[in-house]
């Protein structure tokens, strides 16, 4: 399977985590190709047969949380239409609903959200092996 992962990053940590994402896919056997948002062509998305897609979270501990810049980038994304898509994000403190509202912005491109992950920064990337297994499974029985 030809695997897509896409990451919006500021600090490094969701770079870190798409990397960890990216290493399970190939582990495997898949044939992975990693790039930040802001390079993804139209060709990438139609030559992938998954995505993963994530950012980091922004915001205050009580309010504001949210994925980082999500409002602005996705809409700028190639058409995700039809494609499977299992979305991460990595944070400092509770996420909250921040997946859920990735989730809702690429299901407005068309994505088929198949799976989630919330990556705490303190340990990026556990749990990675598990999360890209359980997402590809479901692409393949979907």
């Amino acid at each position: 399977m030809r695997v897509l992962v896409l990451y919006q990053s500021r600090g490094g940590n969701t770079r870190i985590a798409a990397e960890a994402v990216a290493k399970a896919a190939r582990d495997e056997g898949h044939t992975v190709t990693t790039k930040s948002v802001i390079e993804v062509q139209k060709s990438d998305i139609e030559n992938a047969d998954a995505l993963f897609i994530g950012t980091w979270i922004q915001g205050f501990i009580l309010f504001g949380v949210k994925p980082a810049g999500a409002t602005l980038w996705v809409p700028a994304l190639p058409s995700l239409q039809g494609k499977p898509v299992g979305i991460f994000c990595t944070y400092a403190f509770n996420p909250r609903g921040s997946l859920q509202a990735l989730g809702e912005l690429l299901t407005a491109k068309g994505a088929h959200i198949v799976g989630q992950r919330a990556f705490h920064r303190s340990s990026v990337g556990e749990g990675a092996q598990a999360y890209v297994r359980s997402v590809l499974e479901a692409v393949v029985t979907a």
